[in-house]
């Protein structure tokens, strides 16, 4: 897919490996991202809340990649993602206090089992 940047009106590529690495805007080549600093792509997450049965899904924004990347780390090894039962066990849960997010989007769970309105 190629794109004009809107800085130097250079070609390029917007499925590019250096512009997935330099990330910025869509319409801004990989060169001007680094030299201009124009980062302004926000770190959304996409977690699901446990309510038994049912699972709503939050949508997290966070100030940077990092702080992405601890939440996402205490969520997984909180929530026991891939860990079976054996996440019941133990003293293994961490925390993500100090983790600034906010929350921008959120779809419930359905109240029963059949998936209608009580």
């Amino acid at each position: 897919m190629i794109k004009i940047c809107i800085h130097c009106a250079d070609d390029f590529d917007a499925t590019s490996r250096q512009k997935r690495i330099a990330g910025g805007k869509i319409n801004e080549c990989p060169e001007c991202v680094e030299t201009l600093g124009t980062e302004t792509t926000v770190a959304y997450l996409g977690v699901c809340m446990g309510e038994g049965k049912q699972g709503g899904v939050q949508i997290l924004a966070f100030e940077d990649d990092s702080s992405r990347s601890a939440y996402l780390k205490g969520w997984r090894n909180n929530s026991g993602q891939n860990k079976g039962k054996s996440c019941q066990i133990g003293g293994h849960l961490s925390s993500t206090g100090g983790i600034r997010f906010k929350k921008k989007g959120e779809t419930p769970a359905n109240s029963n089992h059949k998936g209608r309105a009580d």
